[in-house]
C-alpha cells in the first residue's frame, strides 16, 4: 500500500465512483437541517415556485450559487416530466457525489498518486456521511480539496523554477462565497504561496489575485443581488450577522475547547491516530516537513477562528478533512516501506473497522425517522390535499424538496428572537395547550400531526381527535425534545376536514 503501482487513472477513478455514489443510496439519514432547507428547499422553490425559505435568506447571509445550480436540474426534471419524488430527492445527491468523486480523485492526485491516501479517503466515514449530501460544507469541502490539489506549494529542488497553476484562487473565492468560513485557510497558503511565489510578488498580486478576486467577486455578486432584487454581498452579510451579531449563538453554544476535544475526533474516528503521529512527526522534524507545516498552519488558524464562535458544529471542520487526511497519508507511507506484511495487514484493518462502524450506523440507523416519514406523508397528502402540522423542533425533517406536493404545511417557527424574548418553538415547549389553542381559535385543526414520541405524553389531550397511523424508529440517543420514534397522526373521518 505504497504508491500506485499498477492502478491505473481509470481504474482509481471507477473505485472512487462507485464508494461515491454507494453513499448516495446507503446513506439513509438525517444529519443537520442546513442539508435541506439551505439548499434543497430554496432551489424546489425557484424551480417548482413553491417552498419555504428560511430567516437566512431573508436576511441575505447565503449565496443563491449552490441552490441555483440543483434549481437548473429541477428546471430539467419539471421541463422533461421526470420530476418524480424519488428524482427529485436523488439527482441533486448525485451531483453532489460526482463532485465529491473530482475532489477524491484531485486528492488522490496531489499526493502522487498514493495507494494509502485512497484508502484514507475512501474508508474516511465521515466523508462517506457527508460526500453525498448537499450541505455547503460538503461542496466547501470539495472546492478545498481541488484547490490544494493545484495549490503550489514547494516541495524539491527544482520547485522554483516550475511554472504555477493560479486555478486555485478561482477555488478559493467560490469557497469564500459559498462559506466565509474558508476564508482562515486562504489566509495562510495565500500568505505562503506570496512568499514563495517565482513569478514575482507585485505580479502575483497585481496580475493574479487582484483580477481574480475581482471578477470572480463581481460575478457571485451580481448573482446573488439579481436572485434577492437588491444589491448584496453575501459574504458581508453572513459576517455581520454570525459573527458581529452573534445571531448563531441563539442555536447553541459550546466551549472554546470543543473542536480539539469533542469536534476534530469525532469527524475523525480512528483517523486521529494517523494524523495525531503526523503532528508530532512535523514538529519534531520541521525541516523535513515543511508543507505539512503550512498545512497545520492554515487548519491550526481554521480551528482557532471557529473556537472564537460559540456557536460550533462538527460539519464546520469538514473542510480540514483533506488536510488531515494528507498529514494521515504522508507519515503511513514511509513507515509502511519498513512494515511487515502482517503490520500493513492489521493498521489497514484497524482503520477500515473503525470507520465502517460509524459510518453504517450513522449513515443507515441514527436520525433515520426523519426522512422516512417523508415518504409517508407523501402519500397520505397526494389525493386529499391534507394540511400537515410538523410539532418538532425547528427544521427536523425535509420539507417540500421530499415531498414534493404543493399542500400546506406548518412547522414550529424558530427564528432568532429579539433579546428577552423566546421563539415559537420554545413557546409551544413551554405550553403546548395554550399554544394549540391560540393557533387554532379561528382554524380547522390539520388533518395531520408529526411529533416525537418525547412531546406524546404531554399533548394527549390535543390528540384525542386523532389516531396513530405511522411509528418510525428515529434514534437510540434521544435528546431534549428529538426522541426515539417519529409519530404521525391523522384526523379522524369524523372530524376531518379536507385543507
Amino acid at each position: 500500500m505504497v504508491s500506485a503501482k499498477g492502478l491505473k487513472p481509470a481504474q482509481v477513478l471507477a473505485v472512487i465512483a462507485a464508494v461515491r455514489l454507494l453513499s448516495v443510496f446507503l446513506v439513509q439519514t438525517w444529519f443537520v437541517p442546513d442539508e435541506y432547507w439551505q439548499t434543497l428547499e430554496v432551489a424546489h422553490k425557484q424551480a417548482f415556485g413553491y417552498g419555504v425559505l428560511t430567516w437566512e435568506w431573508q436576511k441575505g447571509i447565503r449565496s443563491y450559487l449552490y441552490p441555483s445550480v440543483v434549481a437548473v436540474l429541477y428546471s430539467i426534471l419539471k421541463f422533461t416530466g421526470l420530476d418524480y419524488p424519488e428524482a427529485v430527492i436523488f439527482v441533486p445527491r448525485i451531483l453532489q457525489a460526482i463532485l465529491s468523486i473530482g475532489a477524491d480523485y484531485s486528492f488522490y492526485k496531489w499526493t502522487g498518486g498514493r495507494k494509502w491516501a485512497l484508502f484514507l479517503v475512501l474508508t474516511s466515514w465521515f466523508w462517506f456521511y457527508t460526500s453525498g449530501r448537499t450541505l455547503l460544507q460538503t461542496l466547501e469541502t470539495v472546492l478545498v480539496a481541488v484547490a490544494l490539489s493545484k495549490f503550489p506549494f514547494k516541495a524539491g529542488k527544482l520547485a522554483q523554477y516550475e511554472k504555477e497553476d493560479n486555478g486555485w484562487v478561482w477555488l478559493a473565492c467560490l469557497s469564500v462565497f459559498v462559506r466565509p468560513t474558508t476564508a482562515p485557510l486562504w489566509a495562510v497558503l495565500g500568505a505562503y504561496n506570496l512568499a514563495t511565489t517565482n513569478q514575482g510578488r507585485p505580479q502575483l498580486l497585481l496580475k493574479t489575485y487582484l483580477p481574480i478576486v475581482l471578477v470572480s467577486s463581481a460575478a457571485l455578486v451580481a448573482l446573488d443581488s439579481y436572485c434577492y432584487g437588491t444589491f448584496i454581498v453575501t459574504p458581508w452579510e453572513f459576517f455581520r450577522f454570525n459573527v458581529l451579531q452573534d445571531v448563531s449563538s441563539f442555536y447553541g453554544k459550546h466551549p472554546w475547547h470543543w473542536y480539539v476535544t469533542q469536534g476534530l475526533p469525532a469527524v475523525l474516528g480512528v483517523n486521529v491516530v494517523p494524523v495525531v503521529w503526523a503532528v508530532v512527526a512535523a514538529l519534531r522534524r520541521p525541516k523535513e516537513n515543511r508543507i505539512a507545516l503550512v498545512l497545520l498552519a492554515a487548519a491550526a488558524l481554521h480551528v482557532a477562528v471557529h473556537s472564537l464562535i460559540p456557536h460550533k458544529e462538527f460539519r464546520f471542520v469538514l473542510p480540514l478533512l483533506p488536510i488531515l487526511l494528507y498529514l494521515a497519508q504522508d507519515v503511513l507511507v514511509p513507515w509502511s516501506r519498513k512494515a511487515v506484511k502482517w503490520q500493513l495487514y492489521l493498521a489497514a484493518a484497524t482503520l477500515l473497522a473503525g470507520n465502517l462502524l460509524p459510518g453504517l450506523y450513522f449513515g443507515l440507523l441514527h436520525q433515520r425517522g426523519a426522512v422516512a416519514v417523508m415518504p409517508l406523508l407523501r402519500d397520505a397528502v397526494r389525493d386529499n390535499r391534507s394540511a400537515i402540522l410538523f410539532l418538532m423542533p425547528c427544521h427536523s425533517t425535509p420539507l417540500y424538496s421530499h415531498l414534493h406536493v404543493n399542500v400546506s404545511t406548518r412547522t414550529l417557527n424558530c427564528d432568532p428572537p429579539p433579546r428577552g424574548q423566546m421563539c415559537e418553538a420554545e413557546a409551544f415547549y413551554n405550553n403546548p395547550a395554550r399554544w394549540w389553542r391560540l393557533e387554532h381559535a379561528t382554524r380547522q385543526p390539520p388533518a395531520l400531526l408529526v411529533l416525537f414520541d418525547v412531546l406524546r405524553g404531554r399533548v394527549e389531550e390535543l390528540l384525542r381527535g386523532y389516531k396513530l397511523i405511522h411509528e418510525l424508529p428515529h434514534t437510540q440517543f434521544p435528546e431534549g425534545e428529538v426522541g426515539e420514534r417519529v409519530l404521525v397522526f391523522e384526523k379522524r373521518e369524523a372530524d376531518h376536514v379536507v385543507q
